[in-house]
């Protein structure tokens, strides 16, 4: 639990004798920075007459994400300032469109390594040494110009104002600004004790020449300037992309911004994780790098953290670094790479597939098993989620680690889980299936009776997500019948190279439910019929007049009926029906009723009372679809048979 402030409250803290006005986009330490030099005190000195201080004069860290509830009132109150410029100096104005910030925590007892890792800020800041001078103005002639706070963020890394990249050290010593060299824990100003120095000055303590005694730099980050030599072609890439994403953060300090936060939630995500992809997989993703001068820089990254990997752990399983690069200009490269990536211009759902999941599938397997579980468990987008996910045979993965990203459909559909029937209607074969039923020269009924089933699991993936026994389940199919389909078509149409014909004709039966305007919801029909039978009477009806004799055991019966009705309505297959299925679980056999109903289907049988049984049974099954697809207030075996009853539509 964090300490409270030392020796203040928000009864006893009185306002400044002289204080500033924020700068816009202004952040705390630079604030403080500004009215230390100002008062001529050390930032240390104004922080606890703020009522900032916590023990051993140390400045938090975690105030740069937020103030505390406690501290925001005495801090605003001695700085005059109202509540909402006190919060306006600290990253929580862009948590709500930076969503790494929103579960970000920099603990004051530890290092800030996990907000580094999460992308989510840098206590250290990057700068433009233009906006450090200052625009002209006697406040900034006098003091500067300001520390901006998106400069915290490891996706900033050029000023878009004076189309420069952002420093990230001191030209002089080499130090990064508020980073100490040695074990001190990181506070949110460095050399906090020390008055006198302006707010652009270099705050790094270097040694004497001579002696151990040690003084800070001094040197004048705005004076210093070293500006990185970019060609102006990429340059004016970079800044593109520095330009989307200042846009976007100052996005979330608008009033009017609602309807473009809802649009742009994924964009940061998706971004950081492209960049990591870019990185592991390295140098596959090069061809997303615009330039030789971009895909150097990547390079360049990719392998000083190598070295730094093997020279710790010979046989490279060192952690992975999941932390920004410190150098702007090779963030600039990764992040540029990463957009390209992810086509943020045409946010293309299939084009994102297509291009994220061969590195996907390359960094996956080149790195720790824990690496894709990783990145897996990130919110990204639904889109750069399906393509994240490994996939084995057109399906999700079923084996390893599991995530309930696995859940997320594999297709932007239109249609639902709940309008693929369990068996592929023949009549659903007929245009899309055509090419590839006559490539597959070995086809039988029993081997397209199992196409039919992968077909729809395919289907339900599209549409609900799921391994594939995720959607058995949901389609009630039994795993073993599932596997076993998945066996016979997989074995069948690779040994022939017709899996991408399969995959194809899927997609176009897809894109037909998807234009469909009276898609069937065999999900109710198949919840609705779960405990449903025939009613006594109407069995009578169904079989009057008709000659049933010489089929002994095998004649058909309400149970024929039941089972052969709850086919025709729900396209599912008769082996998997309700009623069979509770005679396994009562251990009581099957073997008759399905004789029956073989009996009464095979086609050499269609003749005289069983071709009648048979049409009587079907006119009866589309009496029962239209009761099952009308709205009714529950779903109650009362409700069809009331809609069948007064309906009198059963043939006699």
């Amino acid at each position: 639990m964090p300490h409270a402030p030392v020796g203040h409250s928000s009864m006893n803290v009185r306002p400044l004798a002289r204080t500033l006005s924020p700068f816009p986009e202004e952040s705390l330490p630079g604030f403080l920075l500004r009215l230390a030099y100002r008062l001529e005190r050390s930032p240390a000195r104004i922080a606890y007459l703020c009522g900032l201080i916590r023990r051993q004069n140390r400045i938090p860290a975690e105030y740069l994400l937020s103030l505390p509830a406690e501290g925001v009132g005495p801090f605003a109150a001695a700085t005059r300032l109202s509540m909402k410029e006190a919060n306006a100096l600290t990253l929580s104005s862009f948590a709500a469109v930076y969503p790494p910030l929103a579960s970000v925590r920099i603990d004051g007892n530890r290092n800030t390594t996990a907000a580094r890792k999460s992308w989510a800020a840098s206590v250290s800041s990057r700068y433009c040494a233009a906006c450090l001078s200052g625009n002209g103005s006697s406040t900034q002639t006098l003091y500067g110009g300001p520390w901006k706070l998106r400069w915290h963020l490891p996706i900033s890394y050029a000023c878009v104002t004076h189309r420069t990249v952002l420093s990230h050290a001191c030209p002089r010593c080499g130090g990064t600004p508020n980073q100490p060299k040695n074990t001190e824990r990181q506070g949110l100003v460095m050399s906090r004790t020390m008055s006198g120095l302006h707010p652009a000055l270099c705050r790094h303590f270097v040694s004497a020449l001579q002696g151990p005694s040690t003084a800070p730099c001094a040197a004048r980050l705005d004076h210093d300037r070293q500006v990185v030599r970019v060609p102006e072609t990429d340059l004016s890439t970079l800044l593109a992309l520095q330009h989307q994403i200042d846009q976007r953060l100052l996005y979330g300090q608008s009033s009017n911004s609602g309807e473009q936060l809802v649009s742009d939630r994924y964009f940061f995500p998706d971004l950081i994780v492209a960049a990591h992809l870019i990185r592991l997989s390295w140098p596959d993703g090069s061809r997303y790098a615009s330039s030789t001068w971009l895909a150097n820089l990547i390079d360049r990254h990719v392998s000083a953290h190598a070295a730094r990997r093997y020279a710790s752990e010979p046989d490279g399983r060192a952690p992975i670094t999941w932390d920004a690069p410190e150098d702007p200009t090779e963030t600039a490269a990764l992040l540029v790479a990463a957009s390209t990536l992810l086509g943020h211009e045409e946010r293309n759902d299939a084009g994102i597939t297509n291009r994220v999941q061969p590195l996907a599938a390359s960094a996956f397997s080149r790195n720790a098993a824990n690496i894709g579980a990783s990145l897996r468990r990130m919110d990204v987008s639904p889109a750069v989620a399906r393509a994240l996910l490994r996939h084995s045979l057109g399906f999700y993965s079923a084996g390893g680690h599991r995530h309930a990203r696995q859940h997320i459909p594999s297709r932007q559909s239109h249609f639902g889980i709940n309008h693929v029937p369990a068996l592929l209607p023949h009549t659903w074969l007929s245009g899309p299936f055509d090419e590839l039923l006559y490539r597959w020269a070995s086809q039988t009924d029993w081997k397209v009776r199992h196409l039919r089933r992968v077909t729809a699991l395919k289907l339900a993936e599209m549409s609900g997500g799921g391994t594939w026994p995720d959607c058995a389940k949901a389609l009630r199919i039994p795993w073993n019948t599932a596997q076993q389909s998945l066996k016979v078509v997989r074995q069948e149409l690779n040994s022939r190279d017709l899996w991408p014909d399969l995959e194809q004709a899927i997609e176009c039966v897809a894109n037909k439910l998807d234009c469909g305007t009276g898609r069937i919801d065999y999900g109710r029909r198949r919840e609705l019929l779960s405990s449903w039978q025939v009613p006594a009477d109407d069995w009578v009806k169904l079989c009057r007049g008709l000659h049933q004799g010489g089929q002994g055991n095998t004649s058909p019966t309400s149970d024929t009926a039941t089972v052969l009705i709850w086919t025709y309505v729900t396209q599912g297959d008769h082996l998997h029906s309700p009623l069979l299925g509770a005679l396994r679980e009562s251990n009581s056999t099957t073997r008759l009723l399905v004789a029956s109903i073989n009996q009464l289907c095979t086609p050499a049988h269609r003749k005289g009372s069983k071709r009648e049984l048979l049409h009587r049974l079907q006119t009866y099954s589309d009496t029962i679809a239209t009761a099952c697809d009308r709205p009714v207030t529950s779903l109650q075996t009362r409700d069809i048979e009331l809609a069948v009853h007064l309906s009198r539509a059963t043939t006699p």
